[in-house]
């Protein structure tokens, strides 16, 4: 099911959200008053999800309507969002303010909820298997654009009287860390106590391999889980299906994930995508099991999700049960993913706003 909105009107007030409660008291009327008044809004607008200043009860009916006159709190309005079968995943269009649009999931499983967050309209870095990357390069979202998308999840999920989010990924379109600046600002809004206070073990930042960035995210001051989408155990065949190894060699990337891991004390993931008869032979199982032991990384197998724009199939259920046999004795830990949404194209790997027009 498709369910259609209507934009939200456009203004010149200054929007707030994305920022902190200090940024929020730093610009405009705000910046006159005492520190907490700034702290009330953030409360009202991140804990509660409150975007009408006329109802924050304990701030005057003066400073609601020169707040109001002032500031926007309103996330980019939502377009569509569609319903997979059995509401195992809704995919959200949000419509940005440029015209543009990026896409958002939020994934249901019997025990928890994921939220899907797109970081970049496209993607620069061609990935042959990827749905976004079939976009090309297109912009960074800035800290607002990306909280948006978990503001209004999180409203989605209290109309309709749903369970909170349990996790946050950064694995929807586009490369996390070639957006790093603003990736930095929204994880810490996303932690600030004042802002979503959403612990750092729940937020998951995914990269193709940014060498430089990954070591900058670790000497940053925002703690996060990594993910390395390797999807690949050889040169030639990563190059072939991510041309960024031609730049950032997979064994290069591995010395920037030793020292996440060396500063952060937490172990990464290395996140393989199964494509039939490209790599997913038995000597690929045994030469990222001989990664994952020498790392001491996670491995998470991923089942491919075809679309329209690659020719990859999903690996058969049996190569994928040898394939499994053969890593998990030797590799520290192993999780294989089915994604959720496949019918509605909101699988990871499938998000593309193609879709949407058609």
């Amino acid at each position: 099911m498709t369910v259609r909105t209507l934009p939200s009107r456009t203004d010149e007030r200054i929007p707030l959200l994305g920022k902190t409660a200090e940024e929020m008291g730093a610009i405009g009327p705000l910046a006159e008053l005492p520190s907490f008044r700034a702290r009330q809004v953030a409360h009202w607008l991140y804990s509660r999800g409150e975007t009408r200043f006329s109802e924050m009860s304990d701030l005057s009916k003066e400073l609601r309507a020169d707040l109001d006159a002032a500031y926007t709190l309103e996330p980019d309005p939502v377009v569509t969002h569609q319903r997979a079968e059995g509401d195992e995943a809704v995919k959200f269009l949000l419509r940005l303010g440029d015209g543009k649009s990026i896409e958002t999931v939020l994934i249901n499983s019997p025990h928890r909820r994921t939220l899907c967050v797109s970081s970049q309209v496209g993607c620069a870095y061609g990935c042959d298997f990827c749905a976004t990357a079939k976009m090309g390069p297109g912009r960074n979202l800035t800290p607002r654009e990306i909280v948006s998308q978990l503001f209004v999840v999180q409203k989605f999920l209290r109309t309709e009287q749903m369970s909170d989010l349990h996790n946050v990924v950064f694995m929807g379109m586009g490369e996390p860390l070639q957006n790093l600046e603003n990736l930095l600002a929204t994880l810490r809004l996303m932690q600030d106590p004042e802002g979503f206070g959403i612990g750092w073990r729940r937020i998951t930042v995914s990269t193709v391999g940014l060498v430089p960035q990954i070591r900058a995210l670790a000497d940053s001051d925002v703690p996060v889980r990594l993910a390395f989408s390797l999807s690949a155990t050889t040169d030639e065949a990563r190059t072939s299906l991510m041309p960024v190894n031609k730049k950032y060699p997979f064994r290069e990337v591995f010395e920037a994930i030793r020292y996440y891991q060396s500063i952060r004390r937490i172990r990464a993931t290395l996140e393989y995508v199964l494509l039939d008869g490209v790599n997913d032979s038995l000597d690929d199982a045994v030469r990222l099991a001989g990664f994952a032991r020498d790392l001491r990384c996670k491995v998470n197998l991923i089942v491919y999700n075809p679309h329209p724009l690659a020719p990859y199939r999903p690996s058969p259920h049996d190569r994928i049960e040898e394939f499994m046999k053969t890593l998990y004795p030797l590799a520290p830990s192993v999780t294989l993913r089915y994604s959720r949404g496949k019918d509605i194209l909101a699988a990871c790997g499938q998000l593309s706003t193609h879709w949407d027009q058609g």
